[in-house]
């Protein structure tokens, strides 16, 4: 205090001094001018500077605090958070690194602040076989109710955030695919086997083939073969042999006069001839049949079909190889598409196309057995009722009872028969109300010797000049 009092006065004589000696103006020195300069200087040595930089991926931020020396004025956490939010950080903050940073006053050093966090990708969903089956590695022996594989569920991601708070989302995982054919059934997120069979992978589709192998040719010595499943040959089929498959027939050969029976699908490799084939709610495949009888309750691909009875439902590709049809009589519901028709030789080919008269006349032959059943069914509920008021009555007798019980399953018994009849009625009515118009198109050629009898809606397209008779009980045929 005595030493400002002094640089008081001393500040008081200088200003009276200029005042008496105005020469002199300007010479004095202000002390406490002086002072106040002197801690300027030192304030702008020990200023301090917080600076905050952010990553080019928002993802970290940085602080570093700017100082010439060590005698700095002090910063605290709240200065460093101030600044940051300042600069946009507002998520992952380190209060640690920050806390850090403030108790050792620590300066001109970059030091990370605050960091963002990824998202998690989820992860895709996968197929966990119990057998090790593949494309070529079959699984024999299958029993009904093995689990063939179990679907993993896919994983969600989850959200990330960068230091701006900025949410960042993640890629989802996929579901897992699998393709199942036959003989597989779900449950859950399980599949199981439906029934017993081999388990294949073909094409990316899992199956259960319910089938019987035969590594040799077959012939009348081998008896009749009948499996509920599939039969696979890989032989011949000759001297009346007799085959029949609850599912579907594969034959790695030629077929020769013998009976090829299935309820689904029928595939020959080989030649077939004098042979009847059969496939009653499937296809047939082949490359050349002559003088056979073949029955498709779906449709007939082959090369050729020579001086055959063919009955086919949704119709007949005979395009590839010589793609001739030739001799025989040919039904058929659906569109026929072939090359030619008939031969050079003028062979009698007769093609009945669209609704089929035998279709016609099977239905009605059903109806008929279908009738007599009702009849049947009616008569005996008419005696069982006329029973059961005597029952009731008191009066009815031990023959009559006993007649009830045997009339109770004998209608049964005529009910059942009736069940296939009606089913079948049924689908020979959806076949003919889909084959109101078909087509038939040979792309070279109709000879001479071509009898066609075209139903319903129906027409008949050849590229060429057709020399062939035309049968038509509908309108809308055209030749051309």
């Amino acid at each position: 205090m005595e030493e400002d009092l002094k640089k008081l006065d001393d500040l008081f004589d200088s200003i009276i001094e200029e005042i008496i000696h105005p020469e002199k103006a300007g010479s004095f020195i202000n002390p406490f001018m002086e002072k106040k300069t002197n801690k300027i200087a030192e304030l702008s040595e020990a200023v301090t500077v917080i600076m905050v930089r952010i990553s080019d991926d928002s993802m970290a931020a940085y602080a570093t605090v700017i100082s010439k020396n060590e005698q700095h004025k002090p910063f605290t956490t709240d200065d460093i958070l101030r600044v940051a939010s300042t600069n946009g950080v507002f998520y992952g903050i380190d209060e640690a690194a920050v806390k850090e940073m403030a108790d050792s006053q620590l300066i001109n050093t970059e030091v990370k602040i605050a960091s963002g966090m990824e998202p998690v990708n989820g992860t895709d969903g996968r197929l966990v076989l119990k057998l090790d089956v593949g494309e070529g590695r079959d699984v024999q022996n299958v029993k009904e109710g093995t689990e063939i594989c179990h679907v993993v569920s896919p994983h969600p991601g989850r959200d990330g955030k960068d230091v701006r708070g900025r949410m960042l989302t993640p890629k989802q995982g996929k579901p897992a695919e699998i393709l199942v054919g036959d003989g597989l059934v779900k449950r859950g997120n399980r599949y199981f086997a439906e029934y017993g069979g081999t388990l294949v992978c073909r094409d990316g589709i899992y199956s259960i083939v319910d089938e019987m192998v035969l590594d040799k040719n077959i012939d009348q010595s081998s008896g009749i073969i009948g499996y509920g499943g599939t039969i696979i040959i890989n032989g011949n089929v000759s001297g009346k042999a007799v085959i029949r498959a609850g599912r579907s027939v594969i034959v790695h050969g030629a077929v020769t006069s013998s009976v090829i029976e299935a309820v689904k699908d029928i595939s020959i490799d080989g030649r077939v001839t004098d042979a009847s084939i059969s496939a009653t709610d499937g296809s047939i495949t082949g490359t050349e049949f002559t003088e056979s009888t073949i029955v498709a309750g779906s449709g007939l691909s082959a090369s050729v079909i020579n001086n055959c009875t063919v009955k086919c439902v949704t119709g007949i590709e005979c395009t590839s190889g010589y793609g001739r049809i030739a001799g025989g009589d040919i039904y058929c519901a659906g569109d026929v598409n072939c090359l030619t028709v008939g031969s050079r030789e003028h062979t009698e080919t007769h093609i009945t196309l669209g609704e089929s008269v035998e279709f016609t006349n099977e239905i009605r032959a059903l109806e008929i057995q279908a009738q007599k059943l009702d009849n049947e069914v009616a008569k005996i509920t008419d005696q069982v009722n006329k029973i059961r008021e005597k029952e009731k009555a008191g009066t009815a007798t031990l023959e009559e009872e006993s007649f009830l019980d045997a009339a109770m399953r004998i209608r049964s018994q005529k009910l059942s028969e009736k069940n296939p009849l009606s089913e079948r009625i049924k689908k020979l009515s959806s076949i003919i109300s889909s084959s109101q118009k078909a087509t038939l198109r040979a792309k070279t050629m109709i000879y001479g010797g071509a009898f066609l009898k075209v139903c319903g809606f129906s027409q008949i397209i050849n590229s060429d000049r057709p020399r062939a008779t035309v049968y038509s009980n509908g309108t809308n045929v055209i030749v051309k």
